[in-house]
């Protein structure tokens, strides 16, 4: 118990890095840092990426139904009853022809 009590102190007072072994893995300690850090910080970009990707995602079907809407709109408003009542409403002289329409070949 001791042994342990001493090591912790060691370690807490910053002795254990003049320790001569753990002098010569300061590069190792170093790599190990940088790992951890990089792990850390790709982590957080991931989650950042995944959250970005919901909201991309809820942007597409938004612009997906306002597609649908227009398109139906558009349909709806370019039939002819549709136009033939805006030309009556808005008190236009165009009236629907009553001959058949001629192909050309």
């Amino acid at each position: 118990m001791d042994k342990r009590l001493t090591l912790l102190q060691k370690i807490l007072n910053g002795d254990i890095f003049r320790n001569e072994k753990v002098a010569q893995q300061y590069r190792l300690l170093a790599l190990i840092g940088v790992y951890i850090f990089v792990s850390i910080l790709m982590g957080f970009i991931s989650e950042w990426q995944y959250v970005r990707i919901g909201s991309l995602k809820k942007e597409l079907q938004d612009a997906r139904n306002e597609e649908l809407t227009i398109s139906s709109e558009l349909v709806n408003s370019t039939r002819q009853s549709a136009v033939a009542r805006s030309l009556r409403e808005n008190g236009s002289t165009l009236r629907e022809p009553n001959t058949p329409v001629i192909v050309i070949k």
